[in-house]
């Protein structure tokens, strides 16, 4: 009998093959367990998701004076819609959307800001006061 054979003969004596399907079904289970709660999660938080976005995009619209506003708005839409993605996953089978009888979720505290709302940018940092006119 060779070294070969001898593993496979104590792999079917342990039964290593159900064991292995067993681990593979808890892990399976595991795994959906989680994703379903990360669905929930994302789903009753999307309001605070996207107030919290808001204002990230407002503040970086604000110090860059609306420089990077298309790229931001961008990055928010792509995060939103990987919100909506995770809260579809959830245990319920929900889409993720709200549902006919169900409040959506609460609408950003401030408008978002656009380059229009912003101040009027200084050409090669003179003030407004300090310019010819």
């Amino acid at each position: 009998m060779g070294f070969i054979d001898k593993v496979k003969q104590k792999a079917e004596e342990y039964d290593l093959q159900g064991k292995a399907e067993q681990f593979a079904d808890a892990v399976e289970k595991t795994t959906k367990d989680a994703v379903e709660k990360a669905g929930e999660v994302a789903h009753d938080n999307r309001g605070k998701v996207t107030s919290g976005l808001d204002k990230v995009g407002n503040r970086i619209d604000q110090r860059t004076d609306g420089k990077y506003h298309d790229k931001v708005a961008k990055a928010k839409n792509q995060v939103t819609k990987g919100v909506d993605k995770l809260a579809e996953q959830r245990a319920d089978g929900a889409t993720g959307k709200p549902a006919a009888g169900e409040t959506p979720p609460a609408p950003p505290a401030t408008p978002p800001v656009t380059p229009q709302d912003l101040p009027p940018t200084y050409p090669q940092g003179v003030p407004p006061q300090d310019r010819p006119l």
